[in-house]
This record gives structure tokens, sequence and C-alpha cells, in this order.
């Protein structure tokens, strides 16, 4: 399951907008650390730390496979006077389910919290390893989501075996990202080259986020994503599903999206050129452009 970027041409020929105002993103992200709620909700079992950003209907955001919450910062400050942005860690279990029930206990932990806090259903943007999550639990909860846009995700994953013994070694390693040996030239390369030239500052503070998640954290999901197969699950959903697909996902990724909105019965596709894995953060106007339109977001006049 390689995140490496792809060479992969934009299917449609597009018609590219100028570039709105580039954000400052360290005063962002320090405004956002000052003004945002955060606190943990209880389920059945464990806990999710929520953090509450903005005003307005709610829009969820569940976290991708490695990083904080804060990851998002700047999409929910664009956002900020039109919804109210809640972003969603991991959820901590009081015991650890094993790699088989990851994904399937994680949906369960979120359908509670989000029925705790809302009681109805919610709009809910996934990344990565949490889109096999919010389609297990738009299968099994349906009246818990109202629409869903997914990014980078998959529906079944496959490892090979030099990566699947080395996950296993990770699992047990009671150490962050920042102690992997060759951690950061990974990501110069992975990554990189999606981030704007004119905002230095914005892949280190990726760097700083990623460097906090357990290698035991990261590697489990990596193996529960072996476990899943949502295959036959995704036939019956009908949610209104955006499928956000990203220039630099590579091609596991990209077979995966293409199937996925073959199957689904109510799903639309956003092409993001120049994006790779972290739209949020790369170009987050953009992003925000797409989710205005999927999710029915009027724009204020104080945006």
């Amino acid at each position: 399951m390689s995140d490496q970027p792809s060479s992969e041409v934009a299917p449609i020929e597009e018609q590219r907008e100028p570039c709105p105002t580039p954000l400052e993103s360290q005063d962002i992200v320090h405004s956002f650390q000052e003004e945002m709620r955060q606190g943990p909700v209880a389920f059945e079992g464990g806990t999710v730390t929520a953090t509450q950003f903005g005003s307005g209907p709610p829009l969820i955001f569940l976290p991708g496979t490695l990083g904080t919450p804060r990851l998002y910062a700047l999409t929910a400050w664009l956002l900020r006077n039109d919804r109210q942005c809640w972003l969603l860690d991991h959820p901590q279990f009081d015991k650890n389910p094993p790699e088989s029930e990851l994904v399937a206990k994680s949906a369960d932990a979120y359908a509670s919290v989000l029925t705790e806090l809302f009681g109805g259903p919610v709009d809910i943007y996934a990344s990565t390893f949490t889109v096999p999550i919010c389609l297990r639990m738009m299968s099994t909860t349906p009246n818990v989501v109202k629409k869903a846009a997914l990014q980078s995700g998959w529906m079944e994953g496959t490892l090979t075996t030099a990566e699947r013994l080395l996950l296993k070694i990770g699992k047990r390693l009671p150490v962050t990202m920042r102690r992997v040996p060759g951690w950061v030239s990974t990501q110069i390369q992975n990554h990189r080259p999606w981030f704007p030239p004119f905002d230095k500052t914005r892949f280190s503070f990726l760097l700083g986020e990623t460097y906090q998640t357990n290698v035991s954290d990261a590697s489990r999901r990596m193996l529960a994503s072996t476990h899943t197969d949502l295959r036959e699950r995704v036939k019956e959903i009908p949610h209104e599903i955006l499928i956000l697909r990203t220039e630099g996902d590579g091609q596991y990724i990209t077979d995966q999206q293409e199937w996925l909105n073959k199957q689904l019965t109510n799903s639309q596709v956003s092409w993001m050129h120049t994006s790779g894995h972290y739209p949020y953060l790369t170009h987050p106007h953009r992003l925000v452009k797409s989710l205005r339109e999927f999710f029915e977001i009027p724009k204020s006049e104080t945006a």
C-alpha cells in the first residue's frame, strides 16, 4: 500500500483558477490552537478526543493514518464562519482490539460518539485509514451519516511479505515516528513536492504533527487494513458520497477509488491536481471549494 507520488495525469483537462491569497499558516495554526475547544467524549470501552472550532452546522473530520487532528487546522479556519468543525482523533480503547477488529470497532466507537454529540446524521470528511471506517459506519449505522467526503482511501488492504514483517515489528516498538530511521527523508520524497513553495513552514508543521504518532499505533492501523474487505458492503450504501481523488495517490489507491465509484449507487468524483495526500494542508482553498459544493455550504460575507 505505497503512498509514492504518482505521475498520473488528471483525467479531465480543467480550467485552473487564479491562486487565492496565500494563508499565513503559522499564524492560523496559532489562532486555531488558541480558539479551539477540546475534550474527551466517552463511548463504551474508551474515549475519543474531540476538537471543536468555528460555528454553524457540524462538519466532522476523521483523522488520517498519521498525525494529529490539528492537520485540519487550515481547512477548518477557512470554514470557521459557516461550519462548526469537529476534528476527531483515533479512538483510544481501554483494551486494544486485535487488528482484525480495529476497523469495525473504530466505526462503532465513532458512531457512538457522534450519536452522543449530535443525536442525528452529520456530514463527514474522512481520509486514508478512516475511509474504510467511515464506509463501515455507513453500512452498519446508516442513520449517523448524512453525506461523506472520502479522500485517498481504500476498501481492502494488501501488503508485501516484507511490509507485513516490518509492521509486526513496528507494533511492538514504544517510540514515535520521529525515531524511525529514514522517516524524514521518506516524507520529503513522498510529500514535500506537493506543498506550496511560498510557505516552507507548512511542511514543517506536517512533520511536527506526524512525528507524534506512535509507531505501534501506525503499524496496527496498516495491519488492520489487510483484514478489511468492504467490497460487498459498499454496494448497499445509499448515502451521497464525494470521492476526492488527489494527484499523488499512487496506482493502488487510484484503482481502489475507481472501483469504489463504480460500486456505489450515489457517488461523484472530485479531482485535485498537484495536491498530494494532504490537500487540507497543501491546497486548503481548493479543498474547501469542493466541500462547499458537495455539502452545500454557502459562503458567508465574513468568510
